[in-house]
């Protein structure tokens, strides 16, 4: 059984995310790089299209799409196995745990990926802004790397302590992502390097961003992001399906 320390805890309490290295094995991780390259390659296919993004230069006419300009690939973990087992790891969920207590369920889960040369910024934001999560100590995301994540492909960069600050306003630009009204001085953000099948862990309102990826590397991640089921979702549409428990 996976288990957080006392340290750990308290750092992620008070920091607001909590690095978590070499969580997963390589033969694990290949298993989700393996998947990617094979959904990417299939980018055109109408039973991808609602739940694939390419880049934005894409959009634009600047770079032609295709499997090497694919951006994220959303909702794998319900029909894809390798990535409900994901989903349903005992390595998380026995972290997740600790964090949110239980019943326990996947809330949403993505595949964010950064092309080498191509992978664009991500500005800074709270993913509570979507989730809605009431309280929001009943949400976590768990964002695995997929590859090595460092500062020169785009690992993610976290502003300590900025949970506590609760919901900050968020815009959403013309042709830009949604991101926070007033952005943070970037040189008290923290880049969070972390291997391959390392975890991140971080709180639904600590404020976050990843740069863009000018090395020849890629930097992919899956997350997934868990919720206290007894928790109010102001988030969720009307329509939604049911969520997935993976814990009772």
């Amino acid at each position: 059984m996976a288990s957080l320390s006392a340290a750990q805890l308290d750092f992620y309490r008070t920091h607001g995310f909590l690095p978590l290295p070499e969580l997963f094995a390589a033969r694990h991780v290949a298993a989700l790089r393996l998947r990617l390259e094979e959904l990417a390659a299939r980018w055109d296919s109408p039973a991808y299209s609602p739940r694939l993004e390419q880049e934005p230069e894409t959009r634009f006419g600047t770079l032609p799409p295709g499997p090497e300009t694919v951006r994220k690939l959303s909702n794998l973990a319900r029909e894809d196995a390798s990535f409900y087992a994901h989903a349903r790891s005992a390595l998380l969920l026995d972290v997740v745990e600790q964090l949110l207590g239980v019943p326990l369920a996947l809330y949403s889960d993505e595949a964010l990926l950064k092309p080498p040369r191509y992978g664009s910024e991500k500005p800074e934001h709270q993913d509570h802004d979507y989730l809605q999560v009431d309280p929001a100590d009943a949400a976590v995301s768990c964002w695995t790397a997929v590859d090595d994540a460092d500062a020169e492909n785009g690992c993610l960069h976290f502003y300590p302590g900025t949970h506590l600050e609760g919901l900050l306003r968020h815009v959403t630009p013309e042709d830009a992502p949604r991101q926070l009204a007033s952005r943070p001085v970037r040189e008290q953000s923290l880049p969070v390097r972390i291997v391959a099948g390392g975890c991140i862990l971080y709180h639904p309102l600590v404020v976050h961003w990843s740069p863009a990826n000018r090395s020849s590397r890629w930097r992919r991640a899956f997350v997934c992001r868990y919720v206290r089921s007894d928790a109010l979702l102001r988030g969720r549409q009307p329509n939604s399906p049911p969520l997935l428990e993976v814990r009772a």
